[in-house]
């Protein structure tokens, strides 16, 4: 007996290529604070910054990375071999760096305030709301890209409404 299987939902990315450009800038831009903090990060604190902390920051500028490159990747005019993954798989690529992102940055800031470096703590924390609205943003795109187009009503009739005298407002007693 064979198993049916529901159909891979597939993304479905604007046609027209300034539209394709609007939306990969739109998901560029919380990338640059991540990428350009962890580099001030890692020149301004030099010598005081514990090897830990380092290495956090560069494993978060790799992720940021990713991001940047998954962006470039999907959201392009040229063919990719992403595109034809189903949309949760695509999904889950997108998660990845945010993901890891959401684990390093409250670690890190704690390193970064043990280590007396306020200035990295903000970077950080700077980092990751700029990690979680680009997720944000690539989920609401996605979420947008899943839907199927829903019919348009024409001349929806108006509902009866009660008169005004049998109207209830809220906090208002029966019979007021």
């Amino acid at each position: 007996m064979s198993k049916s299987r529901s159909p891979k939902i597939r993304l479905r990315l604007p046609t027209d290529t300034e539209a394709l450009r609007t939306l990969r800038h739109d998901l560029r831009t919380p990338i640059n604070p991540v990428l350009g903090y962890c580099e001030l990060i890692l020149e301004e604190s030099g010598e005081a910054a514990p090897p830990a902390l380092v290495a956090g920051i560069r494993e978060l500028h790799a992720a940021g990375r990713q991001m940047l490159q998954l962006t470039n990747e999907v959201f392009s005019e040229q063919p990719s071999a992403l595109r034809e993954l189903s949309l949760p798989a695509l999904r889950r690529e997108f998660r990845v760096p945010a993901e890891v992102a959401a684990r390093l940055c409250p670690e890190l800031e704690r390193q970064a305030i043990a280590a007396a470096l306020p200035v990295a703590a903000q970077d950080l924390r700077r980092i990751s709301i700029a990690a979680g609205r680009w997720l944000e943003r690539v989920e609401e795109w996605m979420g947008e890209a899943e839907e199927a187009p829903k019919p348009k009503l024409q001349n929806p009739k108006k509902s009866q409404v009660p008169s005004s005298k049998t109207t209830r407002t809220p906090g208002a007693g029966a019979g007021s």
